[in-house]
């Protein structure tokens, strides 16, 4: 993919963790690649397909002045927070932070950290049998925008039977395509901090649920952790998953099973 480098822009500010940096300031220096297609800005001269390097640079300096952070890593965390908030466009971005007058009295050219991020497509399945339940999905989705994971596409509600066993109410369900740089773990946490906020209580495996947040694919990215498993495991067993899936993304090809989700829904319905 095309890229933009900007190289080495210096910016005095109050980041530290001792009193001293905080007081008296220091010089930071940034250095980041981002990348996304240029062609139209290169063969229209459409300026809104493209970064202002400019406007960019004097972004990050205020942005880097307006606080002040004990840790570097996380003055980097929210630049390329803030510059993926500002430019859509960009789908790839490795930010270098360098501390040249670190406190360190040993011989020392700089410290740096380097935050190195992707923006990947992903779908989540949303279910609720509480209250208002489509009102609960609304709101689901609400919170994921808030939390600056984009929504691209909406599958239609379905009215489905309870899956597990548990006698209880029926559910309404749905899933969503949706973009973010987030790696797969932390997209993970965020959506079980929104069911939490949300009032989402587990008292029954697979029982009642104000709202459920599922991570069904990142790309196609494998995973097997004790916390997060992609793809989700059930997905090739629940019926009313692929139906939602396959009308929002029919080709997708699931990694492990290395078949489309139209094919996965076919052979179930059967």
């Amino acid at each position: 993919m095309d890229q933009l480098q900007i190289k080495d822009l210096e910016i005095f500010a109050y980041h530290g963790m001792f009193p001293s940096e905080k007081e008296l300031g220091q010089k930071f220096v940034i250095s980041a690649i981002l990348s996304y297609d240029m062609t139209k800005a290169a063969t229209d001269l459409d300026l809104t397909a493209s970064v202002h390097y400019g406007e960019l640079c004097q972004q990050w300096t205020t942005w880097f002045q307006e606080t002040t952070e004990d840790l570097i890593e996380t003055v980097a965390y929210k630049l390329v927070e803030r510059t993926f908030e500002t430019y859509s466009l960009v789908q790839e971005m490795k930010l270098e932070l360098k501390k040249p007058w670190a406190p360190v009295h040993l011989p020392l050219d700089t410290c740096s950290v380097t935050i190195h991020r992707r923006k990947k497509r992903a779908f989540i399945a949303l279910g609720s049998n509480m209250g208002d339940k489509q009102a609960n999905l609304k709101q689901a989705i609400e919170n994921m925008r808030a939390r600056r994971i984009h929504i691209l596409k909406e599958s239609s509600v379905l009215t489905t039977e309870p899956w597990g066993g548990v006698d209880q109410d029926s559910f309404v369900n749905q899933v969503v395509e949706v973009e973010t740089w987030l790696p797969a773990p932390v997209l993970l946490e965020t959506l079980l901090a929104i069911e939490s906020e949300m009032g989402r209580v587990r008292e029954v495996h697979w029982g009642p649920r104000l709202i459920d947040l599922d991570l069904l694919f990142v790309e196609d990215q494998v995973l097997y952790t004790d916390d997060l498993i992609l793809p989700h495991p059930y997905i090739a067993e629940r019926l009313f998953v692929l139906e939602s899936l396959q009308e929002i993304a029919p080709h997708f090809i699931h990694p492990t099973l290395k078949q489309p989700v139209r094919n996965l829904y076919n052979a179930l319905k059967k």
